[in-house]
């Protein structure tokens, strides 16, 4: 790992490369450092939590100027990096000793949002499907998702949650769970996915018991990529603008880095964006 020692550079970590939404954020992020004449040094922790202490550990030895990161931890450990080091979050949030600016997406109210979206759909039958975590614990998302069906009147039914256990691609371990769900007779006319990997699985899930989008079960999903727009049909999605989550990023960072205050908590909106998987 070579630092350059003729313009400043920025660590980036993500989970993982192979989800378009932080390949997408961390390419806007590498963008506007780039514009700003700074490097960026982008590494993925595999979804690993002691992979990615282990980078924290190493872009702070190595004299990276700050780091941007999209964490899979429920704590950051003080002996990770020098108090020094400057750090944003982004999209999660470890719990830690000292002070960390974050830059995300209100992801409890996108997923009431979305859940109340589907109920007035008139779908009774949601399932959840939040997403994989190096470090498990209860996402806003789940969060979001059960005061939606409590403040409508439904009880929450933890048959409807399913989280992967991250041992297979995406696509291929929700299909699995999906279908195995529907053949033990589970009602579902509404499925909420983590992304548009996700959603494709689902959809898959679907289809091998007979089902369909939007026909026999809408389907919402996380990320708005440009394959849910491309899909067939075409996926519903919540849009969380990597770009502005991105540049919102790269701001904090930067007036850290020049020993500026900044504000601990930056949020940006998700919108919904309505396709076919709805109709």
């Amino acid at each position: 790992m070579q630092i350059s020692r003729t313009k400043k550079t920025v660590g980036v970590i993500v989970p993982t490369l192979d989800n378009i939404f932080f390949s997408n954020l961390a390419r806007h992020v590498e963008q506007i450092l780039r514009e700003k004449e700074m490097g960026a040094l982008v590494c993925s922790s595999e979804n690993n939590a002691s992979r990615e202490k282990a980078l924290i550990r190493e872009l702070s030895d190595r004299g990276t100027d700050g780091l941007i990161c999209i964490s899979g931890l429920n704590h950051f450990p003080k002996d990770t990096a020098p108090n020094n080091f400057p750090i944003v979050w982004v999209d999660r949030k470890p719990t830690s000793e000292r002070a960390i600016p974050w830059v995300a997406n209100d992801d409890k109210a996108a997923m009431e949002n979305a859940t109340e979206y589907l109920l007035k759909k008139g779908c009774r039958h949601i399932l959840l499907l939040p997403g994989f975590l190096a470090e498990p614990r209860k996402s806003p998302r789940v969060i979001g998702y059960q005061a939606a069906l409590v403040s409508n009147g439904f009880e929450v039914d933890p048959q409807y949650i399913l989280d992967r256990k991250g041992e297979q691609p995406t696509e291929i371990e929700t299909e699995k769970m999906v279908r195995d769900l529907l053949r033990k007779g589970v009602p579902v006319d509404g499925i909420i996915t983590s992304s548009d990997r996700s959603a494709f699985g689902a959809m898959a899930g679907l289809r091998s018991v007979g089902l369909y989008v939007p026909e026999d079960v809408k389907l919402i999903s996380f990320d708005n990529s440009p394959y849910s727009a491309m899909a067939t049909p075409s996926i519903t999605a919540l849009d969380r603008k990597p770009e502005l989550l991105a540049a919102k990023a790269c701001e904090n960072l930067i007036q850290m880095m020049n020993g500026e205050t900044v504000p601990l908590e930056s949020i940006v909106d998700v919108t919904i964006v309505e396709r076919v998987s709805t109709m």
